[in-house]
């Protein structure tokens, strides 16, 4: 399927209903698929994009015609072996997931639903293969994100939903092709290498489950194996990090938001590697300067409407002055004009219930840092989404 991709007029919204990065080559991508023929009224692609302006601009009750349309159209597909079909199937039910994500009601604990349907078919269908093309890497690198940051809410999520048993996997081209000059942070703001450590470090907790077999029916590495990968891939982060973390004294050059986003991953992705894996209690050194790093960039960037590496780094504020900063970052990122439906409430409500625990256990000790996390992220009333 080839695509021209002229540059829309894309406008910032009051809401990244793409993500937190939201970006420009991401939208463009959407709105070429969506208006490849304008006088298809049956592309799905089409019909969600209807749908998620519909919401923005109208709310909930307005944008159930064009979300409905958009599911009769998948669901009516033919030919899911066709390229062209294939690829909008995929992105319509992204739209319709990221729809869900986008609500204010507890409803938005559906959007597993949709995520879990992509998973399904790109794991399941032999046609997947077609898309995977360099012009089509923006749109993999959406999907892969997003399934990565599900996998750890299932991971601590008090009923695991077998529906996405799928280990995620990065299919994007340019993530494979090393020296390329291209990254995925381009794409989602979090580097390829942190998203493949977190899916590690969640399949870490499900090694019970799996076959002594090289691989099991998912395609998730044997115990060994997997050990192996986490260890590569925590050097190769803790190498871009460096000794001295990615917070400087104030220069005259500006730094780049985009980056300052992919340096808060890799600290977040570090500090919970440091707690799911390595079991610190979080006294140590080197774990305290990678929470302080953390925090002084959050300071630094104001405002964050990354649920992920938001929640991993507030949490381990220790401390009024740290918790006083974070609070203040909270506070402004709710304020900020383009924000996340309510990802930052429902993160600092979180964040909350774990100091709480965490000052409740702080005499004692006698609960772990990763029950603390079960027990919180379990007693959410929806599967808290952290994409």
């Amino acid at each position: 399927m080839t695509l021209t991709q002229p540059t829309y007029p894309v406008t910032e919204s009051r809401s990244l209903v793409l993500g937190p990065t939201d970006e420009e080559a991401l939208a463009n991508f959407i709105l070429a698929v969506a208006f490849a023929d304008p006088s298809d009224a049956t592309n799905p692609v089409l019909q969600g994009v209807f749908a998620l302006a519909a919401l923005q601009l109208h709310g909930s009750m307005q944008s159930l015609r064009y979300k409905h349309l958009a599911i009769r159209s998948v669901r009516g597909s033919v030919d899911w072996l066709d390229e062209r079909t294939l690829l909008q199937n995929l992105m319509a039910t992204m739209l319709l997931y990221h729809y869900e994500l986008s609500l204010e009601s507890p409803s938005k604990g559906s959007w597993v639903t949709y995520l879990c349907a992509v998973k399904q078919v790109i794991n399941t269908s032999p046609a997947t293969h077609k898309l995977v093309r360099r012009e089509y890497s923006v749109f993999l690198d959406w999907i892969y994100y997003h399934e990565v940051l599900a996998e750890f809410t299932i991971r601590h999520w008090k009923v695991p939903y077998e529906g996405c048993g799928f280990t995620p996997t990065a299919r994007s081209p340019r993530a494979a092709i090393e020296g390329s000059g291209l990254k995925v942070e381009d794409n989602v703001g979090c580097p390829t290498d942190v998203l493949q450590l977190v899916v590690h470090t969640c399949r870490r907790a499900l090694v019970s489950r799996v076959s002594e077999t090289d691989h099991d029916a998912n395609g998730a590495a044997a115990p060994g194996e997997m050990e192996e990968r986490t260890k590569v891939l925590e050097q190769k982060i803790s190498r871009a990090v460096g000794d001295y973390g990615p917070v400087h004294a104030p220069c005259a050059t500006v730094i780049d938001r985009n980056a300052m986003v992919a340096d808060l991953h890799r600290l977040a992705c570090l500090i919970y590697v440091n707690r799911a894996v390595h079991n610190v209690s979080g006294t140590e050194f080197r774990h305290r300067r990678l929470v302080r790093e953390g925090i002084l960039l959050l300071a630094q960037m104001k405002t964050c409407q990354n649920a992920w590496p938001l929640f991993i780094i507030a949490c381990e504020a220790g401390g009024d002055e740290q918790r006083l900063a974070m609070l203040a970052v909270f506070e402004q990122s709710r304020r900020e004009r383009r924000r996340r439906s309510s990802h930052v409430h429902l993160v600092q409500h979180m964040v909350e219930a774990v100091w709480h625990q965490q000052d409740l256990n702080s005499e004692k000790n006698t609960v772990d840092y990763l029950t603390i996390f079960d027990a919180v992220v379990g007693g959410v009333p929806f599967i808290p989404p952290f994409a």
